[in-house]
């Protein structure tokens, strides 16, 4: 105790010691500084539907179905934006999406979004079609209504079941629009499991299965395109890769088949999606930081000592001798 005491009185150390106290009282007072920062505002929609079911990816570490790969994808893409961004969730079904949320700020809310991501599942669909091109369009009218200026994000993996024979004709008028479309899947045609609704595999989807009739809309104009499905053997699934990129030029999204996880990352976190915001930048963890610098060149941590020594200059001879007597 006396030898601890003594090094508070030598020279110098008491500095450390009260700034490290002032560090650490100025963190209970939750200080914050606005700041110019590069954020991201972005309304991620997943499709559930069940062809986002497939298992063709081989990814170490990551799940092979293309909704699970995507979701596990979409939480490290939050982890590593930065404070002030806004993060909305939607999914995707039948030929509507339904928003869980709308943009909220991702460190003040990471919880939320962070669960709600993990427990989205292909079972909350209400129905089993898949219409992208509807959805999509539905998509980005809601998402102008509710949140304009909001970056979208479309997960999909582009399959349209069963095929349309009406393409629905945009009423945007010509207007681009901001945000991205990610392909998920396989290039190569794959069978798609079947769950019953205990998430239990029972099997693969039939081309029997497939309700032939097309659903039809009113809400766009139409004109006939007939397809023909194939009566039997399995139902394929692919990315369809050409559909979606004829959507992104339709709509003026961007396109990126995601081969990787990084590639989610790298798709979301570019200077076209990005905005420069004043937003509040959290102090406590760089003052916590220097704090914890003080106390270790205060308690004379071997290394730190005299590698530290440039944030409150020199430790004098005299300094130095109480050091080492205090660790002999």
């Amino acid at each position: 105790m006396r030898k601890s005491l003594h090094l508070f009185q030598s020279q110098g150390a008491w500095i450390h010691g009260l700034s490290a106290m002032f560090l650490i009282a100025a963190c209970l007072l939750l200080p914050e500084w606005r700041l110019p920062s590069k954020i991201y505002r972005t309304m991620v929609v997943v499709d559930i539907t069940q062809s986002m079911n497939t298992r063709d990816y081989h990814e170490i570490g990551f799940p092979e179905d293309r909704l699970s790969y995507a979701k596990k994808a979409l939480r490290e893409w939050l982890h590593a934006l930065p404070c002030g961004s806004e993060v909305g969730l939607g999914v995707f079904t039948t030929q509507t999406v339904h928003f869980l949320f709308e943009p909220i700020e991702i460190c003040r809310h990471f919880t939320v979004i962070d669960d709600s991501l993990e427990h989205i599942d292909w079972r909350m669909a209400w129905s089993a079609d898949s219409h992208v091109e509807m959805g999509l369009y539905h998509a980005i009218r809601e998402l102008q209504k509710m949140a304009p200026g909001v970056g979208l994000a479309f997960l999909t993996d582009g399959q349209e079941t069963p095929p349309q024979t009406t393409i629905p004709q945009p009423d945007f008028g010509g207007q681009r629009f901001k945000g991205v479309i990610l392909g998920f899947g396989g290039l190569s045609p794959v069978t798609v499991p079947r769950y019953d609704r205990e998430n239990r595999l029972i099997g693969i989807w039939e081309n029997a299965d497939i309700e032939k009739p097309p659903l039809s809309t009113t809400v766009y104009s139409e004109k006939v395109e007939i397809k023909i499905l194939p009566t039997e053997g399995p139902y394929l699934s692919w990315l369809d890769e050409s559909h979606l990129k004829a959507l992104s030029a339709t709509t003026g999204l961007l396109y990126h088949r995601i081969d990787r996880p990084s590639d989610v990352m790298n798709s979301l976190m570019v200077e076209d999606q990005a905005e420069w915001r004043t937003t509040e930048k959290d102090l406590r963890p760089y003052l916590g930081g220097i704090a914890l610098v003080e106390l270790f060149v205060l308690l004379g941590i071997p290394g730190l000592r005299d590698g530290m020594s440039w944030i409150s200059g020199p430790l004098k001879k005299g300094s130095k001798k109480a050091v080492s007597w205090f660790f002999s």
